[in-house]
């Protein structure tokens, strides 16, 4: 089976040389997409790489757009699953190895519209054991995406962006009957957001945390597009967009309480109510 890999930069550091390293020998192409609006300077390093095809225009795509484009060119190319990775994820060990070893195994995977794996790989040890799990949601970082499937349950919404554009295609393809299958015996490397261990007036200030948190732009993301998925799929199932609202006000609740942008958050949360009831979508101007 051929695999091709979707890989999306933004003012990409180093590092990300040695991740795509952990599953470049698994896959038969990458196709990444650069959104710095300027010069990258490992670009020569990457475009150096056999089975990379490097694609930059100068301009901040965001997510969802990327995705629809790498997702297009892999199916001209006659691929028919894709692998779409963050800059800072990576596989550790065997993971990505026992990954595809339990995807190859997967019987009926023309009902799977993604599958998906866990995260923590620096803490936790991917096992050879194939272990999966039906879910709800799958996020797109590791992901294997069934080209297949997306031409039936449509392209990423880039009305999006950036933020909750994987909940939206899983929300869709449950939709649509096919399945979001996860292996909980493969970890990736991953950071959601940025982890601090603080306390907060939710632990009186005495007791400290940990919790990803994220910044005040990524929340306006976060609550426009909540607001704009609410609506989407107002009245129709509603498990599914209740995951959506779990994860998004846990975002939010942390990064408000945890961070030390209040203020910032609330002027953010302001215009993207703002921003919503005026329709406007995609990259924040």
């Amino acid at each position: 089976m051929k695999l091709a890999a979707t890989l999306i930069l933004y003012h990409p550091g180093a590092d990300v040389l040695s991740n795509i390293n952990s599953y470049y020998n698994h896959v038969d192409k990458i196709f990444v997409f650069d959104n710095t609006e300027t010069e990258t300077y490992i670009k020569q390093s990457l475009q150096a790489l056999s089975k990379v095809e490097y694609y930059q225009d100068f301009k901040n795509g965001g997510i969802a757009n990327r995705l629809n484009e790498g997702a297009e060119i892999a199916i001209q190319q006659g691929f028919e699953w894709m692998l779409t990775m963050d800059q800072d994820s990576c596989f550790t060990h065997n993971a990505i190895h026992f990954y595809i070893d339990c995807f190859n195994k997967y019987s009926v995977k023309e009902k799977v519209a993604m599958f998906g794996i866990e995260f923590g790989g620096l803490q936790k040890s991917s096992t050879e054991k194939c272990l999966t799990s039906k879910e709800h949601q799958l996020i797109t970082s590791g992901a294997l995406v069934n080209l297949a499937t997306f031409k039936t349950i449509g392209k990423f919404d880039e009305n999006l962006f950036i933020d909750l554009v994987d909940h939206d295609y899983s929300i869709r393809a449950k939709i649509c009957g096919f399945q979001l299958i996860r292996f909980t015996n493969i970890y990736l490397s991953h950071q959601i957001g940025k982890e601090v261990n603080r306390s907060s007036l939710k632990t009186l200030f005495i007791f400290k945390k940990k919790k990803n948190i994220h910044s005040p732009l990524r929340i306006y993301y976060i609550y426009r597009n909540l607001l704009y998925l609410q609506k989407k799929y107002k009245g129709n199932e509603r498990a599914f967009v209740k995951c959506v609202q779990v994860t998004a006000k846990n975002n939010i609740a942390n990064s408000f309480f945890y961070g030390r942008e209040a203020i910032k958050i609330v002027q953010y949360l302001i215009q993207a109510r703002r921003d919503y009831g005026k329709n406007k979508m995609g990259k924040i101007e």
